[in-house]
């Protein structure tokens, strides 16, 4: 399966402060050894290269390469097929205390079935750490050319984690700058993808944002951020 958001993964590989934010929402809640599923070229599997064993997954041939490549110096980070659709191999069953998967559950169409799969590769009691794009009123034609199936709602994500036999520990909106943004490039823009200034721009002003998230809980946000631990 071929990505086609490949553009903007290579915009975003820019966006520095972004991506360390993103990450720094997730670092006390991970423990290894690590999987990383949909890790595409890398941009947030770097900030996580100092727990090992990492593995990183992905289901496109192109990414799995560029990550080899990119972490070949590297010899606690593997890199493995891995099609969240289907049972896991045998091999990676039980075998992780932390999965972590950013801006990817949306690409699946049967998320509910993705998120059993994830489970099993969880050790008993280990942790899934989501952020998945939020509120579905923000869908817009950029979030269909990027193979988005869909934007979730708080109560949606919280119901499908806990179908899956996952207990909530967190779940929260994430960057609503960001959310306000993306309507107005919307209404703007209407075509194409995010474009470099656009994202420049933005990562400029993620250290404000970041200390404001960090003493107020957003009600509306881009993203939603879920902290959940397998029963």
């Amino acid at each position: 399966m071929q990505y086609q958001g490949l553009t903007t993964l290579e915009i975003l590989t820019e966006a520095k402060n972004y991506n360390r934010w993103i990450a720094d929402n997730f670092y006390s809640y991970i423990k290894a050894p690590l999987l990383e599923f949909g890790s595409g070229i890398g941009n947030i599997s770097e900030l996580l290269s100092s727990y090992t064993p990492l593995c990183l997954t992905d289901t496109d041939e192109r990414m799995l390469t560029h990550l080899k490549n990119k972490f070949s110096h590297n010899d606690d980070v593997s890199v493995n097929f891995l099609d969240i659709t289907q049972p896991p191999p045998e091999h990676l069953v039980g075998s992780f205390q932390t999965v972590i998967g950013i801006n990817v559950l949306e690409h699946v169409e049967d998320d509910e079935k993705a998120l059993f799969h994830l489970g099993n590769v969880l050790k008993p009691s280990g942790r899934l750490l989501l952020l998945v794009p939020a509120k579905k009123w923000a869908y817009t034609d950029l979030d269909r050319q990027l193979g988005h199936f869909r934007r979730y709602e708080k109560k949606e994500l919280g119901e499908k984690l806990a179908k899956a036999s996952f207990h909530i520990e967190k779940l929260y909106f994430f960057n609503i700058i960001g959310l306000m943004s993306w309507i107005i490039r919307d209404k703007i823009q209407r075509s194409g993808g995010l474009r470099p200034y656009q994202i420049s721009s933005f990562d400029s002003i993620v250290p404000i944002l970041k200390r404001v998230e960090s003493k107020i809980r957003m009600p509306l946000g881009i993203s939603l951020i879920a902290i959940a631990q397998k029963i």
